[in-house]
């Protein structure tokens, strides 16, 4: 697992405990995460939390990607953006940052409605986007998580549950602590 110093301080901090590091090279783009790593855990969600909308996306490498089948095993964050959002482009690499974070803990997955996909390839690459990203031309995803325009950040429990959503997106740290406050102390 590729982690700054600081960054498994916090991984540590909130009680995930990573027990080996493998070597570092240059993040993959669109990797979905690896195997939760063994010690992490989460809390289960509040009794009165939502379920998340289910979602089927297809990633911007033609796979499908079910969402139902990746909170099982950890939370997920979706990042909805449009590659013509400045605000998007603005919170995108503390956004980076927090992925570096939590890499194979948590599952972070972008997803643009409105933008043509060789725009949205060229805002992954332009942005360091290495979490995997959907194009979503029905618009049904934007409609499940009722995003009036982006940015829109939603955190999705273990269990599926709908916990948090950021209308407007949301700043690096304030995602770090919301995801940091899920974890077993």
């Amino acid at each position: 697992m590729r982690a700054s110093l600081s960054a498994l301080r916090g991984i540590m901090a909130a009680g995930l405990v990573v027990t080996s590091l493998a070597g570092c090279s240059e993040p993959t783009r669109g990797r979905l995460p690896g195997p939760v790593p063994s010690g992490v855990e989460f809390r289960p969600a509040p009794d009165d939390a939502p379920p998340a909308p289910l979602l089927t996306l297809e990633l911007t490498d033609g796979t499908t990607l079910d969402l139902a089948e990746q909170w099982d095993e950890r939370p997920v964050v979706l990042v909805f953006f449009e590659t013509w959002c400045t605000r998007c482009e603005v919170q995108q690499a503390p956004i980076n940052d927090v992925v570096e974070e939590y890499e194979d803990a948590v599952l972070f997955v972008g997803v643009a409605n409105l933008s043509e996909p060789a725009e949205v390839a060229a805002y992954v690459e332009d942005n360091d986007i290495t979490y995997p990203v959907a194009v979503d031309p029905s618009g049904d995803a934007t409609l499940r998580y009722a995003v009036a325009e982006p940015p829109l950040v939603a955190l999705v429990g273990k269990d599926g549950s709908l916990l948090r959503g950021w209308p407007e997106g949301v700043e690096g740290d304030e995602l770090s602590t919301a995801i940091r406050d899920l974890a077993v102390r």
